[in-house]
C-alpha cells in the first residue's frame, strides 16, 4: 500500500468515505429495528440487504467480507437468531452478486431491480429454510415473502440514496493508490 503523501489527502479520503459508511450504518440499524407499516403489521425490511446488493455491484471493496461477516453475526445476536445464519446468508449474497457484477453493471435499472427481487426472495427463502430446519417445524412463509416483496418495492428509493452517496466516494485513482 502506498502511503498518502499529505495529511490533507488522508483526511479528504476519509471524509469522502464517511457518507457511504454512514448510510450503510443507518440502513443496517433501520433493517434491524421492527417497524409497524400500515396494513402489514410489524416486520423488518431488508435495508442492509439492499445496501449489500448495491455495493457488491458498484463498489465491492467498500464492504469487505470480514465486515459483512461481523455485521451478520451482530444481526443474529441482536435478533436472537443462531449466530452465523445471517453471516452466511450475507456472504452468500455478496459472493453471488459479485460473481454477476460485470453482467449487472451493463444492465438497465429494471434488471437491477429484478435482480434484487430474486436475491431478496432467495435470501428470505433460505432464511425461512434455516429457521424451519433449526426449529424442526415449518414456519409461516407469508411474513418472509412480505418482507422480501416490501424490500423489493423500497429498493428504487434506497437505490437513489445509495447512488447519490456513491458520487461522494473517491475515484479510481484512490482505489489504485490503496491497492499499491
Amino acid at each position: 500500500m502506498i502511503p498518502f503523501s499529505t495529511f490533507t489527502e488522508r483526511s479528504q479520503a476519509i471524509l469522502r468515505m464517511l457518507p457511504a459508511y454512514s448510510v450503510i450504518l443507518f440502513l443496517y440499524i433501520l433493517g434491524i429495528v421492527s417497524v409497524s407499516y400500515p396494513l402489514t403489521g410489524a416486520f423488518k425490511a431488508p435495508f442492509f440487504l439492499m445496501a449489500l446488493y448495491y455495493w457488491s455491484i458498484y463498489r465491492p471493496t467498500l464492504l469487505p467480507r470480514w465486515l459483512v461477516f461481523v455485521l451478520g453475526c451482530v444481526t443474529d445476536f441482536l435478533s436472537g437468531f443462531p449466530i452465523g445464519v445471517h453471516a452466511f446468508l450475507y456472504l452468500l449474497v455478496q459472493w453471488i452478486t459479485g460473481e454477476q457484477r460485470k453482467f449487472l453493471t451493463a444492465q438497465p435499472f429494471i434488471m437491477l431491480w429484478l435482480g434484487f427481487l430474486i436475491v431478496s426472495l432467495s435470501f428470505f427463502g433460505l432464511q425461512w429454510g434455516f429457521f424451519s430446519l433449526i426449529d424442526l417445524a415449518l414456519h409461516p412463509i407469508i411474513p418472509m415473502l412480505t418482507a422480501a416483496l416490501f424490500g423489493a418495492a423500497l429498493f428504487p428509493f434506497v437505490c437513489i440514496i445509495l447512488h447519490f452517496t456513491h458520487k461522494f466516494l473517491p475515484g479510481r485513482a484512490f482505489q489504485l493508490r490503496m491497492r499499491g
